[in-house]
């Protein structure tokens, strides 16, 4: 059956479309999963708990404080208990919360206590979601590695028309499916130490001018997430980003400079099980930095600088690898993708490389998506469009291959 091991925690917010959540429970119930719903106070002024209970066959959580027994802390048994936790339909209010990281009724405080990824199925009056804090509060957490499933176009509850609407149903259940997919506990991580570079590094010529790339760093920090989430110890070597880091990772190096980040790979790498090379790293930086400033207007028309490699971080680390350290880098092509990642593979001796074609629409730097090619000395998988946080799953499900 096509939910067969799904244990969805679904979360209800106070929006009018609060009822096709009971479509969504229905339906994976239908289809051989599980489901507890928790609701906010407000939500069951539309739809009451009641209902969820009778299609469940589980006590919907409204409050904290109605444990099923003694000591029975819903916010933990309840997130231990789900694999997928989803929340549909999100109110401008729920988003606010969980953007913030408020928790202050069991639906809050639920996604707080939840240590992976959320799908998040806004739906609100299409001005409200147009608001500028509303978009932020979308954009945050999308960037923190959450799902965000909809709004729609179509006319509202309140007769206005634009993009607010709830997601189809179907659409929610696909993102919960690949949701479960994705974040499955890979057994092997539990306990191993993974180094993981991210983002750009920048090459200072003065104060103010750099060489870098437009690497975000969406892709490491998806990765890093994701590790943790699988029990691995991680270490993240990051270079200038501002995509928000995995609250919980505790081990997290800000770097500047391809000197910075070879340093610290360095320093991390004796006690590693595994490396992942996420980082776009500068080829090149200026070969003398001045100290001050140089003016436009007293400078010449035409300028000739001379640049001189940086520090190959992925080959320096492979001089200094352990026996048994897997190694896994990243191709990022124009062009003979396969034949280029194969040659990076051979030339920086990794176990396995990531090929990503970085001029195809949804794919590449600054995407929220992304489409690879994982190669192997004997293989090569081919993967489609998907969240850079489903992608860090599938990487993780080679490494863990290799390290079980």
């Amino acid at each position: 059956m096509i939910y067969s091991g799904l244990r969805l925690l679904l979360g209800v917010s106070s929006s009018i479309a609060a009822y096709r959540a009971l479509d969504v429970a229905s339906t994976v119930i239908k289809g051989g999963g599980e489901v507890r719903a928790v609701l906010t106070p407000n939500a069951t002024n539309i739809v009451g708990p009641a209902a969820f209970d009778a299609i469940t066959e589980k006590r919907t959580v409204v409050s904290l404080w109605n444990s099923e027994s003694s000591g029975d802390m819903d916010h933990l048994a309840a997130t231990k208990w789900a694999n997928v936790f989803c929340i549909a339909p999100a109110s401008a209010n729920t988003l606010a919360r969980l953007a913030v990281g408020l928790a202050d009724d069991a639906l809050s405080t639920f996604a707080i206590a939840w240590p992976k990824p959320l799908v998040v199925a806004p739906a609100m009056n299409p001005t409200m979601f147009q608001h500028s804090t509303v978009q932020q509060h979308v954009r945050t957490l999308a960037e923190r590695g959450h799902t965000i499933v909809g709004p729609a176009h179509g006319k509202t509850a309140c007769g206005d028309v634009g993009v607010g609407r709830l997601a189809d149903v179907e659409d929610i259940l696909i993102a919960i499916v690949d949701h479960l997919r994705a974040t499955r506990d890979i057994p092997a991580l539990a306990g191993r130490h993974i180094v993981i570079t991210s983002g750009p590094t920048r090459e200072f010529a003065d104060p103010v001018r750099c060489l870098t790339n437009p690497s975000t760093g969406r892709m490491g920090v998806a990765l890093a997430r994701q590790a943790a989430a699988a029990g691995a110890q991680v270490t993240l070597v990051l270079g200038p980003s501002d995509v928000a880091v995995p609250e919980g990772l505790a081990n997290v190096e800000r770097v500047v400079t391809a000197e910075d980040m070879r340093d610290a790979v360095l320093k991390h790498l004796p006690t590693a099980d595994a490396a992942i090379f996420a980082a776009a790293v500068s080829d090149w930086k200026p070969a003398e930095r001045v100290e001050q400033k140089a003016k436009k207007e007293s400078g010449p028309e035409e300028m000739t600088m001379r640049l001189v490699r940086t520090p190959d971080v992925a080959l320096e680390a492979s001089k200094h690898r352990k026996q048994g350290q897997i190694f896994i880098g990243f191709a990022a092509e124009s062009h003979d993708i396969e034949d280029n990642a194969r040659g990076k593979m051979h030339r920086k001796s990794f176990d396995i490389i990531v090929a990503n074609p970085i001029n195809e629409p949804g794919a590449g730097f600054a995407s929220d998506t992304n489409r690879a090619t994982i190669i192997t000395p004997e293989s090569k998988r081919e993967l489609p469009v998907m969240s850079k946080d489903q992608l860090a799953a599938e990487i993780l499900k080679e490494l863990s291959g290799r390290l079980g």
